[in-house]
């Protein structure tokens, strides 16, 4: 039992206000991105060497940034919770 009830629902609120940030900026990651176009020779030779293949978009940016942050921050909270132990 925890000392304070509403710190159960602080966290809950967090995770889904968090949750619902990082969806965002993954729409807005995919809507920004423009697909990259191809000229005609570039198609034949593709037609040629590998028959007709699903075009490779590269990643977007912004979810690059969004995705290296995520694994900064668990980086980062993995070591200072590993150094420092647990607040109680």
């Amino acid at each position: 039992m925890q000392f304070f009830p509403l710190v159960d629902f602080q966290h809950l609120i967090l995770a889904l206000f968090s949750g619902t940030i990082f969806l965002i900026l993954i729409y807005l990651g995919f809507g920004s991105h423009g697909v990259r176009k191809e000229s005609d020779a570039e198609k034949d030779e593709r037609e040629i060497l590998f028959g007709e293949e699903p075009h490779k978009n590269p990643i977007p940016p912004t979810l690059l940034a969004v995705f290296l942050g995520v694994i900064l921050f668990a980086l980062g909270y993995f070591i200072l919770i590993g150094v420092k132990g647990a607040p109680f």
